[in-house]
């Protein structure tokens, strides 16, 4: 199976939450070298974000993601521990072109990873974009990526769920600090 050459130019929306997490708790066998999480008094900062890709970009499919903001090359990027897609065009195309180290999985009810109950909230204005570079070590090789992501910012209450005993149980029971809502999302990967 194939997968489209990049950048990929996406369209969606997502939920995303932060959480605060013991460093020793947080993966970080996904950092390039030179890379380090950001640490703030032994924690670092967390995002998960569910996101769905709609018609009108190159794939259309749902994710769960973790990603850390991190130091690297005297700038800040992000880095994706861990992350799920239902495409196996997504989830080659991550792996080979990025260094993404994306699974296969299903979404809905009774998924074993998580489920996240999410309210509205109040919208922010204007259109926000942000500009920046995705970091990356899987099997041996480190890669390097520009992202760019736009789109209308919500603020939002979100509940995730995460079984103890399945891959994000690190983060079973904790609160997150703030969840935000972006809606006509605008995502291009890659260049």
């Amino acid at each position: 199976m194939g997968y489209p050459p990049e950048p990929w130019h996406l369209r969606g929306s997502l939920v995303i939450s932060l959480f605060r997490v013991p460093r020793r708790r947080a993966p970080q066998d996904h950092l390039p070298a030179g890379a380090r999480l950001i640490t703030l008094a032994g924690n670092v900062f967390v995002a998960v974000a569910f996101v769905s890709y709609e018609p009108g970009g190159v794939l259309s499919y749902e994710e769960l993601l973790v990603a850390s903001p991190v130091w690297d090359r005297g700038g800040v990027a992000v880095s994706v521990p861990q992350i799920w897609v239902d495409s196996e065009e997504s989830r080659q195309g991550g792996r080979e072109m990025w260094a993404i180290p994306k699974h296969l999985a299903r979404f809905g009810q009774g998924s074993s990873i998580a489920g996240a109950a999410v309210a509205g909230g109040v919208a922010l204005p204007g259109r926000w974009k942000v500009k920046g570079w995705t970091v990356q070590r899987l099997d041996g090789r480190d890669v390097r990526t520009r992202t760019v992501v736009s789109g209308r910012l919500r603020l939002a209450r979100a509940a995730w769920f995460c079984p103890v005993d399945g891959p994000l149980g690190w983060l079973t029971g904790r609160t997150p600090l703030v969840s935000f809502a972006l809606k006509e999302m605008r995502l291009t990967f890659g260049e």
